[in-house]
Parts: structure tokens; C-alpha cells; sequence
């Protein structure tokens, strides 16, 4: 028997710690700490990814896994929204001209062609998309046409198939729509796949039952090649004509699959299967890395998953409860970082205090003010402010880890202001007296308070974080999705947020925060991410909640307290983004 010196030409490796490089994929090394010998290893695996922001079916895919598009749809009724994913979240993109659903769509994020789909009636119109808007083209379908299936990109694409039944095959150059030789047999509702107009696969489609045909395009003749190994209608499809992947579709009236297929070529195989079961659906990517979003499960849903392979295991950002309060807690303030937490201030005015270690609360020294819709900042459960409250207050207090001790009053009593940095450099902007509140900022330095820079627009029950010189301040009461930036000196106008929102909670710096829960305008427990450039959607908290506190960062934020209709909550939920690993495994012997 060959030794592994023999094949490979180098002896097993000796180390005391696990390579964490992909790189070393397929490598075997001997792990001198466990005693073990060891490898890295390929896994497909789908994993829930970050919701969109509305549900829908039948909307239109195309992109990558980490610039990724859908559009149109059924919401119902009929939708022209754009939502565009960065591999981290969704964000609203331009409208559509032409509202529809049951659209084809090829090409990228910035370079899209939409084709078809159902208004009522069925359209022929033509959309293209350069990553900010949608341009509808002088040319248009030579027949008009829903449940179709189209592959390609802007300046090469086929549309092929549709309501109801049809055979109609076109060739887009980017300028005009030609008709094309005809599939063999009319089929609606069906798949496709195809880097080019000239390269393409056919497969699936036709209801009420759905079928397995594949068909392959070589740029004059389609030719019957393997089928799937099930038959579907419904679903969609992505990758070119020698690599295409299809997930999920309907076998039946109401009955939705999580099916997963891969094609080399040659044959359809089986791969690892959808979280959800889900019929119309929008996908885009490759066979090594795409994105499944919305459809029928069978009611529509926002749920979107990603499908990798390759030698990492990705975890999907999430929240997950943390330690129960040791008492009720709402328009509550806090401080601090995931594993060292503060909570303060309550409903109906408290001195109530309660500190977090990262895994259970315990009953922290009392303030020495009751107060309720106070601020908070700090950086840990042991180095706190809490600032003003309502009614308007001007009093001031710090934690030490012992004790709470009065400090300088603020200049401007209020409450449910903005608040961020630490308890040597804070800052307190606009909030309560409702329902006109101040516009007036100050800044904190550990001893005293100045005053600084308006806003531009004041508003109460707001969100803010960062720092004294980087705070980003966000939404308000009445509902706003107003931005600002601050720069230590003056306010500029931020990125909008995508739905207006108060009474939230926020974690993380200006250039990379997470707000969470609030009213937009009922109680919601939706997470939007914050990167610098964009919002984009974050994995919802398990509870919806309003008036809680947030601390942390944006990928290891912390939601405490908060209010649940007819209560204050005990509830204290921990958020960690989305993580990456090397998938190590230890070799045995059977």
C-alpha cells in the first residue's frame, strides 16, 4: 500500500492547532493537541439568510449570490419593487416601470433585463436595470407571455416557454427581441439556466403536475437531453448550461418541495434540500454559491436561504434569548456590550438596576432617582450614565460596579433623547418635552455638559449610536426615516432608513450599526444593518418589542427589556451576525 509521503510527495504535518485557511482543503495533518489526525472537507449545505423586506411570489431573479436582485411580483396585488441583496442583507432598489409578476430576469446587479410576466393581462414589455433604476426598452417580446423562463445576460438572452403552454423561443441582442426555432413540446412555468442566448437549458415546468424534461439550446435547435429526477413547475433557476442548480417548485396544487438539483452537463443529482418549502420562488447565483428568495409555502413569504459549497460552514446571523431580566423592564435604558450589560431606569418611574455577565442577570445597587425613559451609555456593566427622563429631567447619574453617584446636571431637561459614548465622552441629542422637542445637542466630557450643534430636525423617542465625535441619530417620534450623521462638530443628512421607525433600539458605530425592534408603526421586531453605504435587512428579533434598550455592536448586539402589548418583558434577546468556519474534521476508523 502507497504511503501518504508516497502520494503526495510531503509527510503528514504535525501541528498543535487546526489550520483555518480553505486553502488547505483536502490536507490531512496530525493535531498533536486532541491526538487526532485531521482534514478539511467540502460541504453543500443551504442556510437561512437575512428576510426581505416585502413578501411576494413569482418575482424576477438574477445576479449572484452576493449581488443578487429580485423584483415584481405578487405581494398581492400586483408589485414594482426592487430589492437588491449584498450578500449580508436586502435593501430597497428602484421601482420597476410596469408592476407584474411571473416575470423572467437575467444578467447582473447592475446590468439587469426583466422580460414578460402577468400585470393582468400578460405584458411583452422589457425592462432594463443599471443597479439604481429601471429603463423600459423600445424593444419588446414578439409575444407577450407570463410563467415564462429566461437565461443570458442584458446584451444575450433567450426567453423561452409561458402561459399557457407556449413553445416561443426569443433571442434578445440588447437592442431587439427575434424569434427563435420553438422548444419541442409547450410548456409553462418552467426553468432555466444559460450563461449566453446561445448556451442554454430548458427544464421543468407545466402544471397542474409538473414535469421533469430538460431541454439544451445550442443557439438554433433545442435537443431533449436527461430529465430531473423530479418533475416541477414553478420553481426557479440559475448557473449556465453545463453547471445549473434548481431548488424548491410545486409537484401539485398547494403541495410545495424543497427539492435540490444540480447539473454537470450531463445528469441532474440531488443535492442537500431547502430549509423552506416553497413554490415560485426567485433564485440566482451558481451551483457552488446561490440565493433562494420569497414564494409560496404556500402562503408568500420574505424568508430567503443561501446555498454554499466549499470548505466553510456558514452560520446565519440570528438572535437567540438570552438571560431572563430578574424583573420587568420597558422604556428602560441601557449600557454596555453583549457579555457586560447594564439595564436601568423602568415603567412606572425605578431606581430598579439590574447587570448582565453575558450569560444570567442579577440585581444590580439601585439609582438613586427613580426615573423612567431615561438614556444610557457606557462600556460595560460597570461604567455607566444614565441621563434625564421624563417627566423632562436634568439629573445625571454614573455607575462605578458599586454604586450609583450624582453628576452634573444636564443644561436642557429631557427624556427619550438620542444617547451615545461613554461615561467620558457622551452625547445627548433632541428628545422629550413632547410634542415639541429640542433641537439642542450636548456633549459630555466627564464632568460637565456643553452645548454643541443642533440637529437638523428634533424629534423624541429616537434612536442614536457611536461615539461623541461619529454618532449616527435615526428615525423618531412622529414617524420619520430621517438620518444624521455626526461629526464631532456639525449634523449632515444620512441615508434615509428604508421604513420609518420609533421607539427602537440600536447597537454598533456610525459606520456599522444594527437597529432593531420598535413601532414602523405597529410593534415590530425587524433588524436593519447599517454598513456605512446602505440599509439592508438583518435576521428579525424572536419577539417584537417597542420602548427597550439596545447595546453592543452591530454583530454582537444585545435588546433588553422592552414592551410587548400589555406588559413590560423580562426578555433579553443576544443578536450574533453571520459567521464563516473551516469545516475540520477529525478522520476515524470504522
Amino acid at each position: 500500500m502507497a504511503t501518504y509521503r508516497e502520494i503526495h510527495g510531503k509527510a503528514i504535518k504535525s501541528l498543535s492547532t487546526d489550520p483555518s485557511s480553505t486553502d488547505d482543503e483536502g490536507q490531512i495533518w496530525y493535531n498533536t493537541t486532541s491526538n487526532t489526525f485531521k482534514s478539511i472537507l467540502n460541504i453543500a449545505a443551504w442556510s437561512a439568510g437575512s428576510s426581505l423586506t416585502t413578501a411576494r411570489e413569482g418575482s424576477g431573479g438574477f445576479g449572484t449570490q452576493t449581488a443578487a436582485v429580485t423584483c415584481g411580483g405578487q405581494t398581492p396585488p400586483t408589485s414594482n419593487l426592487t430589492e437588491e441583496y449584498n450578500g449580508i442583507g436586502w435593501s430597497l432598489g428602484g421601482n420597476m416601470n410596469q408592476a407584474r409578476f411571473r416575470v423572467a430576469g437575467v444578467g447582473t446587479s447592475t446590468a439587469g433585463l426583466i422580460f414578460g410576466g402577468h400585470i393582468p393581462p400578460d405584458t411583452a414589455v422589457t425592462e432594463t436595470y443599471n443597479g439604481t433604476a429601471w429603463t423600459t426598452s423600445p424593444a419588446s417580446l414578439n409575444t407577450g407571455r407570463s410563467s415564462l423562463a429566461g437565461a443570458g445576460i442584458l446584451t444575450s438572452a433567450l426567453a423561452f416557454g409561458g402561459n399557457t403552454t407556449l413553445t416561443a423561443t426569443e433571442e434578445f441582442n440588447g437592442t431587439s427581441w427575434t424569434a427563435k426555432n420553438n422548444l419541442p413540446a409547450g410548456k409553462n412555468s418552467l426553468m432555466g439556466a444559460g450563461a449566453n442566448a446561445e448556451e442554454c437549458l430548458a427544464f421543468g415546468g407545466t402544471p397542474p403536475t409538473g414535469i421533469a424534461n430538460t431541454e439544451s439550446w445550442d443557439g438554433t435547435n433545442w435537443t431533449a437531453v436527461n430529465s430531473l429526477n423530479t418533475g416541477r413547475y414553478g420553481a426557479y433557476g440559475a448557473g449556465t448550461q453545463t453547471a445549473a442548480i434548481v431548488a424548491g417548485g410545486i409537484v401539485g396544487p398547494g403541495t410545495m418541495q424543497t427539492v435540490t438539483e444540480t447539473w454537470d452537463g450531463t445528469d441532474w443529482s440531488a443535492a442537500p434540500a431547502l430549509g423552506t418549502a416553497r413554490g415560485r420562488l426567485s433564485l440566482a447565483g451558481t451551483t457552488t454559491a446561490a440565493i433562494a428568495a420569497t414564494g409560496q409555502t404556500p402562503s408568500i413569504t420574505t424568508a430567503a436561504e443561501e446555498y454554499n459549497v466549499g470548505a466553510s460552514v456558514i452560520t446565519a446571523g440570528a438572535w437567540a434569548s438570552g438571560g431572563v431580566l430578574p424583573a420587568t423592564y420597558t422604556n428602560n435604558a441601557g449600557a454596555g456590550t453583549q457579555t457586560s450589560a447594564l439595564v436601568f431606569s423602568n415603567y412606572p418611574a425605578s431606581t430598579a438596576t439590574a447587570s448582565y455577565n453575558g450569560s444570567s442577570w442579577s440585581s444590580a445597587p439601585a439609582l438613586n432617582t427613580a426615573r423612567v425613559n431615561s438614556m444610557g451609555f457606557g462600556a460595560s456593566n460597570t461604567s455607566a450614565l444614565a441621563v434625564g427622563g421624563t417627566p423632562a429631567t436634568a439629573e445625571v447619574e454614573e455607575f462605578n460596579g458599586s454604586s450609583w453617584s450624582e453628576k452634573a446636571d444636564l443644561n436642557t431637561a429631557r427624556g427619550i433623547a438620542g444617547a451615545c459614548g461613554i461615561v467620558t465622552a457622551g452625547l445627548i441629542f433632541s428628545g422629550s418635552p413632547e410634542p415639541s422637542p429640542p433641537v439642542n445637542v450636548e456633549s459630555w466630557n466627564g464632568s460637565s455638559w456643553s452645548e454643541v450643534a443642533n440637529v437638523s430636525t428634533a424629534k423624541h423617542n429616537l434612536m442614536g449610536c457611536g461615539t461623541q465625535t461619529a454618532a449616527l441619530k435615526m428615525g423618531g417620534n412622529p414617524l420619520t426615516t430621517a438620518v444624521e450623521e455626526y461629526n464631532g462638530t456639525s449634523w449632515t443628512a444620512g441615508t434615509a432608513l428604508p421604513v420609518a421607525r420609533a421607539f427602537a433600539a440600536a447597537a454598533g458605530t456610525q459606520t456599522s450599526a444594527l437597529l432593531f425592534g420598535g413601532s414602523a408603526p405597529s410593534v415590530t421586531g425587524t433588524s436593519i444593518n447599517w454598513d456605512g453605504a446602505s440599509w439592508s435587512t438583518q435576521p428579525s428579533m424572536g419577539t417584537a418589542s417597542n420602548y427597550l434598550a439596545g447595546a453592543g455592536t452591530s454583530s454582537l448586539a444585545l435588546a433588553m427589556g422592552g414592551y410587548p402589548p400589555g406588559s413590560g418583558s423580562t426578555r433579553n434577546e443576544e443578536f450574533t451576525g453571520q459567521t464563516s468556519a473551516v469545516n475540520t474534521k477529525t478522520i476515524t476508523t470504522s
